[in-house]
């Protein structure tokens, strides 16, 4: 094996609001009691199922809130999904995770390279700058640069053919994350900070320690 292929987005950097918080938050304001937990797995499901990012936004994909309601059982007039989808959902405001520097460094010692395998648009760039990631990094494999999104296999594909052979991918969402690895043959860990996906057991952690751990069990290190 010769790689770790990571997520960036509430794996290694955490925002402020979550994306799906502040997707929560707007459909809370226009009247829906909903639940953050159900926002999410929704939202993710949908998300699950695009894999080109919208000329407009730039690496990423739109909401479509009709299906998003849909999923989550409720009804909104056009008013409120024209209203909804007019707006932007992306925090500018982020930090590192407290185990993601230890995590990073621990993969370096095991002497595998790291590749950042992310949906994201063209700041990831300047995030990854600004958090000093890049000092661990030894390939990015963007979206906005790529113009596939996971859980498209040929986002891993490429990742793979950069860091010259297999590996394992960790990232927060089963349904890019995981789903778009298995896609490409590749080995997947959930990283499931919050229990967002009580029903998944197994190759499963809730922070990047475990993870580190899950790994060198599965390398017999």
């Amino acid at each position: 094996m010769k790689a770790i292929f990571v997520d960036m987005g509430e794996t290694l950097v955490k925002f402020t609001p979550r994306y799906y918080e502040a997707v929560t938050n707007a459909i809370r304001e226009k009247g829906f009691d909903v639940d953050e937990r159900e926002v999410f797995r929704a939202l993710m499901q949908q998300l699950g199922n695009h894999h080109f990012p919208h000329p407009e936004v730039g690496g990423l994909s739109n909401i479509d809130f009709r299906d998003l309601f849909y999923r989550l059982g409720l009804v909104a007039n056009d008013k409120v999904i024209k209203d909804l989808e007019s707006r932007s959902y992306l925090s500018n405001k982020y930090e590192l995770f407290d185990d993601a520097i230890p995590f990073l460094e621990e993969v370096k010692k095991m002497g595998l390279k790291v590749i950042l395998v992310s949906n994201a648009t063209s700041s990831i760039h300047k995030i990854i700058r600004e958090l000093n990631l890049i000092k661990y990094l030894d390939g990015i494999v963007a979206s906005c640069d790529l113009g596939v999104m996971k859980p498209h296999p040929k986002i891993f594909y490429y990742a793979k053919r950069m860091a010259g052979g297999d590996g394992i991918h960790i990232g927060d969402v089963y349904e890019i994350d995981v789903v778009g690895a298995r896609r490409a043959y590749l080995d997947a860990i959930l990283l499931d900070r919050f229990n967002y996906y009580p029903e998944i057991k197994e190759n499963k952690v809730n922070n990047l320690l475990q993870a580190v751990k899950l790994i060198k069990e599965k390398l017999n290190y």
